[in-house]
């Protein structure tokens, strides 16, 4: 009796073993057989693609088990079209990213989904800087996109220039020097005289035209229609030209060879963003600069030093942003939650890339750790990144700013040469916005008729 009822434990036993090491085998092969979905990203260059293979999918394998990875990609200069045509054709887009540029374009994008609409709280959203939700939201404050780096602009300019022709050898002191427009002119006219004409200001107007990209922001038109007053368009004008009066530029394009060579040999100041400035970045980093490498260092290595410029502005960024017609927007909200909502994977990234992340208590931190930077002699660049991202304070734009600013701009430049008066600049102005962008204005008059 005994021997039979060990029997038949035993025997269950076995059963239960035997079922139980059916099931893991059947649950084992489900997950064999489980298929890859397909999660296709779209960017203009390979900077995402490595932050995701290096830091957000060795940590997050839960995630990303069973996704397979399509990178798209198309050259910057018709990036944004491409994307918007493929949207609105139905190409299968899970994530796609923009710079500050396209903001206006992608959050007026029926085909963009809401943040809300992938189940990401506001309040996920609070260490975010303002400006950054700001041009990641449509007109009526819905936020789309979500900014995982942001590029506070700052001036970078050169110590020894500044104790030989200024007397400045203190950081604070340079500050206040420049930060206002007026005094920045008169260190430019100082440094003319005093290098007679050696050392000059700016490597191009172009630089400067930054700061009023940044101040115009959703300023130039009002409930849709152009705006902008002849006072505050002529002030913009008579910074230039009064730059020019005082031969402030050296008239080099941006990053060119020659560029190079007059920062390294003649020039004052230029500006300047952490993309930039990553003198210590590691060999890995997707983005090296001048700065990185001993090949573009030059003579001037380590004698520079940053400064607020005096008007702030924004040297570059990148949103993420997610399709209305994505059948993966599970996946694509981890992937924002990740990179601009989670504080400890923004600070590895931070610290790894030494990037200047989307997160103010993060980048606080980053500030108050006084990371030494080889561009600047060893000393931090991270507070002057915080205080200028802080600074930064704008409406948000629409898509018709960055043609209408560049409109003015060139009439800055005749002006500035003294080629035509204040007044015809100002007309000019008008009648090419006018010429381009009929729906928001009116054919202008010229002065006096």
């Amino acid at each position: 009796m005994i021997r039979s009822r060990l029997f038949r434990a035993v025997s269950l036993t076995l059963a239960a073993a035997v079922v139980m090491a059916m099931v893991a085998s059947c649950n084992r092969h489900r997950e064999k057989d489980v298929p890859a979905v397909t999660f296709r990203i779209m960017s203009w260059n390979e900077n995402f693609r490595n932050l995701m293979e290096t830091y957000f999918i060795p940590r997050h394998p839960e995630l990303m088990e069973h996704v397979r990875l399509e990178w798209v990609t198309e050259e910057i200069n018709v990036y944004r079209r491409s994307l918007q045509q493929r949207l609105a054709g139905g190409e299968q887009i899970d994530l796609f990213l923009g710079n500050s540029e396209m903001a206006p374009y992608f959050v007026s994008d029926s085909h963009v989904a809401s943040l809300a609409q992938l189940g990401i709280d506001d309040s996920e959203l609070s260490r975010q800087f303002r400006f950054a939700r700001v041009l990641g939201s449509d007109s009526g404050g819905v936020q789309k996109g979500s900014a995982f780096s942001v590029e506070p602009g700052i001036l970078v300019y050169r110590t020894d220039y500044a104790e030989k022709y200024l007397g400045i050898t203190h950081q604070e002191e340079m500050q206040e020097k420049l930060s206002s427009w007026d005094s920045f002119i008169s260190v430019a006219r100082t440094l003319n005289e005093k290098s007679e004409g050696r050392v000059k200001m700016l490597p191009n107007s172009a630089e400067l035209w930054k700061s009023v990209d940044c101040a115009m922001y959703g300023l130039w038109m009002t409930d849709g229609r152009f705006s902008v007053s002849d006072e505050t368009a002529l002030h913009w004008l008579d910074i230039v030209k009064k730059l020019e009066s005082v031969k402030a530029f050296a008239g080099v394009k941006t990053l060119d060879d020659d560029w190079y060579s007059a920062i390294d040999n003649g020039v004052f100041c230029f500006y300047a963003a952490p993309w930039l400035c990553k003198s210590n970045a590691p060999e890995s980093a997707e983005i090296t600069t001048i700065f990185s490498s001993a090949r573009r260092s030059g003579t001037s290595f380590g004698r520079f030093r940053t400064s607020l410029a005096p008007s702030g502005f924004l040297y570059g960024g990148c949103w993420l942003y997610c399709p209305t017609q994505s059948a993966n927007k599970e996946i694509a909200a981890g992937i924002i939650r990740a990179f601009t909502c989670d504080s400890e994977f923004m600070k590895l990234i931070a610290l790894a890339e030494m990037s200047y992340v989307n997160n103010s208590e993060v980048c606080t931190e980053l500030a108050g750790m006084k990371i030494p930077n080889g561009l600047f002699d060893g000393l931090d660049a991270f507070s002057v990144y915080d205080a200028a991202a802080r600074s930064l304070e704008f409406a948000s734009p629409t898509v018709y700013d960055a043609s209408i600013s560049e409109l003015l701009y060139d009439q800055a430049k005749r002006y500035a040469k003294g080629e035509i008066k204040g007044s015809e600049a100002i007309y000019q102005f008008r009648l090419n916005v006018w010429k381009k962008y009929e729906e928001i204005t009116v054919e202008p008059k010229r002065a006096g008729t």
